[in-house]
């Protein structure tokens, strides 16, 4: 397991379990959400009581980009240190990564838009391990 970011001495860290999708296309882009802090994330998000990850990931995606998802395999996992300002709060998250692909629209509505970007640049994503797991991804298809 990868780790990210650095833990600060005398903090309290809250455990949280969440599961990301990097969706490729095919020129060498990744699929990524717009939050509502502007930061960009991968689809995706945490898993709730009694959910694998697999189903987790299925439903985020879907409430998310308003697609469904074809899970195409696992990726890898990472731990990632971070400070929330909006929430005040120390994390440590634990991060499921699963290569996917969107199989369509669903009838919902989206809750972020949609952008596609290249996995090049590590300042793009809020998560360091979020930008990791989609380089890892893409070096890997190449």
């Amino acid at each position: 397991m990868r780790i990210f970011g650095a833990k600060v001495d005398g903090q309290i860290y809250h455990a949280r379990k969440a599961v990301y999708a990097v969706i490729p296309d095919n020129v060498g882009r990744v699929a990524a959400i717009i939050a509502d802090n502007g930061k960009l994330w991968l689809p995706g998000g945490g898993i709730e009581t009694g959910e694998t990850p697999e189903q987790a990931l299925v439903r985020e995606v879907e409430e998310e980009c308003a697609q469904r998802l074809h899970i195409v395999g696992n990726i890898g996992e990472a731990l990632q240190y971070f400070y929330a300002r909006s929430d005040d709060t120390y994390f440590a998250m634990h991060a499921v990564f699963y290569e996917g692909a969107f199989l369509g629209q669903t009838t919902g509505r989206a809750e972020h838009p949609l952008v596609w970007i290249f996995p090049d640049d590590r300042a793009h994503f809020f998560h360091t391990c979020h930008a990791w797991a989609a380089q890892h991804l893409c070096q890997a298809r190449t």
